[in-house]
């Protein structure tokens, strides 16, 4: 079952900052003034991005289109190579003492004639199972493309979600230690506090606003990467962050090593190149074989003779095989034992990506549990004790902004983990032909 993040409650923090209010500002008997700071500016936030619709939008990318249209040109061609090539017609005017006949000669004729060449059998077929082969490797890399840009938008989504999120709570900390400063000079002025307070609380501003501005780079980075693997050339921002669950991942690394080489596409890819070679190996066999031409042809002479018919047959001798057709055999043995190699190589790269992505979903997994069930949880019991303690005057302004920090530090690293956890998976989705993170 999900397990959630225990945070302070809104009435914990409503009542750390009354009380802070109420202690400094109240001092100066300016209550409308110390209204005026703990107002907060509501602005109505922008409507959520979905990750489902940015992944249907991804079919524009022009990667995506490319691969389509390179596996659809792969299956035009097994009907191509699989047809006998195109018969021939032949005209022949056959002249006695002029260049042309006009049968003032008996020796002269006219003559139509077709002719076809008819590989050896078995040549035609073999050549149609090798364009398939191809085109179900074409097959197999479109569907690991649609996969990759898949996977690289998720990262990149979940990137965006992390930093925004980090800006989030970087301008509601901002917002709360603009606070703490105003009350801590109101304080000073009226001799109820010390400037080391004041002090403090500006430098942790000045902090916040160095640290907001990296954040928001990175935000826009991560955003125009999403832009442009969606073909935007100008899209509209992506708004607020979503809701995000941690996906359930329940697959152990055998099980994993096992997916890889059975679902991966790019994995089968290779191995459909490694037939499509197989099948080549038996084509340069029949590359010793003869190839023939059949021919027929009609022939008119003068009126004084009958018509001739004339049948013929060919056949192309292979005559200098050990300089050709040896070759040809040998190089098609040379390029299955690359495929196969190639297919070994990739297994190999792919094992070991999908175990190093397994390490980092199980040790992302281990951290969000030490969040969600320690280090949060304790967090905000450390910030309600040291409120309490503010209150009676056991414990100071400097503890209680760290405590305040601290929480707002691993909230913060809780979402990063929390990304860095969806994007594992997410990088793991192509590697095994799964979907494995949450819509």
């Amino acid at each position: 079952m999900e397990r959630h993040v225990k945070r302070p409650s809104r009435s914990v923090i409503a009542l750390f900052i009354y009380s802070i209010a109420s202690q400094g500002l109240a001092q100066t008997g300016s209550v409308p003034e110390a209204e005026r700071v703990l107002a907060f500016n509501q602005t109505p936030a922008p409507p959520a991005v979905e990750l489902p619709a940015l992944v249907n939008e991804l079919l524009n990318n022009p990667t995506i289109r490319a691969a389509r249209y390179r596996y659809e040109a792969a299956l035009k061609r097994p009907s191509q190579v699989s047809t006998l090539r195109d018969p021939k017609i032949t005209y022949v005017d056959f002249g006695v003492g002029r260049p042309f006949s006009t049968f003032v000669n008996d020796f002269a004729y006219r003559g139509i004639g077709v002719s076809q060449e008819v590989p050896f059998p078995g040549k035609l077929s073999l050549a149609a199972e090798q364009a398939h082969r191809e085109a179900e490797s074409e097959a197999q890399m479109y569907r690991a493309t649609v996969l990759d840009l898949t996977s690289r938008l998720k990262v990149a989504f979940y990137d965006w979600y992390a930093n925004a999120k980090a800006v989030e709570i970087a301008n509601k900390n901002r917002d709360l230690l603009d606070r703490f400063e105003r009350i801590a000079r109101a304080r000073y002025s009226v001799g109820k506090g010390i400037q080391q307070d004041v002090l403090k609380a500006q430098v942790e501003i000045a902090k916040l606003v160095q640290q907001i501005e990296i954040l928001e780079q990175k935000r826009s980075s991560a955003e125009a990467q999403i832009q442009s693997l969606l073909n935007r050339e100008a899209g509209p921002e992506l708004g607020s962050p979503p809701q995000i669950r941690k996906s359930l991942f329940d697959m152990d690394l055998a099980a994993l090593l096992a997916a890889v080489k059975e679902n991966s596409p790019e994995l089968r890819a290779r191995q459909f190149v490694v037939d499509s070679r197989s099948v080549g190996i038996e084509r340069a066999r029949l590359g010793h074989r003869p190839d023939f031409s059949f021919g027929f042809q009609w022939q008119h002479t003068g009126s004084g003779f009958p018509d001739y018919y004339m049948a013929t047959a060919e056949v192309k001798v292979p005559l200098y095989f050990w300089r050709k057709q040896r070759f040809a055999l040998e190089e098609a043995a040379a390029r299955l034992e690359e495929s196969r190699y190639d297919y070994e190589a990739e297994l190999q790269q792919l094992r070991f990506m999908a175990k190093d992505q397994y390490l980092i979903v199980k040790s992302s997994e281990r951290l969000l549990s030490l969040y969600e069930s320690g280090v949060i949880p304790q967090s905000s019991l450390s910030l309600e004790s040291a409120l309490a303690g503010y209150e009676v005057g056991s414990v100071d302004f400097l503890t209680l902004i760290s405590n305040l920090t601290t929480l707002l530090m691993f909230e913060t690293e809780y979402y990063q983990e929390l990304a860095r956890h969806e994007q594992a998976l997410a990088r793991l989705e192509p590697i095994i032909g799964m979907e494995l993170t949450l819509p």
